[in-house]
């Protein structure tokens, strides 16, 4: 379950940090002369925010799932069965 928390978190983080260069490339094409002063953020502030914070948001996937494992041909082929703990109908 864990591999599956770790991949959201990379998606999140990798989606945020294109937006952030995205943003800051509109800033330069629109105000080429006035692009060190509409420079808001450094990098060694917002790359270590993005992780941060899109670590915090995708963290509740840790807990929020109960998985059951069941082994089998001599604990050779693990089988795994996710449900989401809010869900009812399990």
């Amino acid at each position: 379950m864990h591999i599956i928390t770790m991949s959201n978190w990379a998606s999140a983080a990798a989606i945020w940090f294109i937006l952030i260069v995205c943003w800051e490339r509109l800033v330069v094409i629109r105000y080429p002369l006035k692009a060190r002063k509409y420079q808001l953020f450094r990098g060694r502030i917002i790359i270590p925010a993005n992780v941060i914070l899109t670590g915090l948001l995708t963290f509740y996937n840790h807990f929020s799932y109960d998985c059951f494992i069941k082994n089998y041909c001599n604990a050779t082929q693990p089988h795994a069965l996710c449900t989401f703990i809010g869900d009812d109908d399990v």
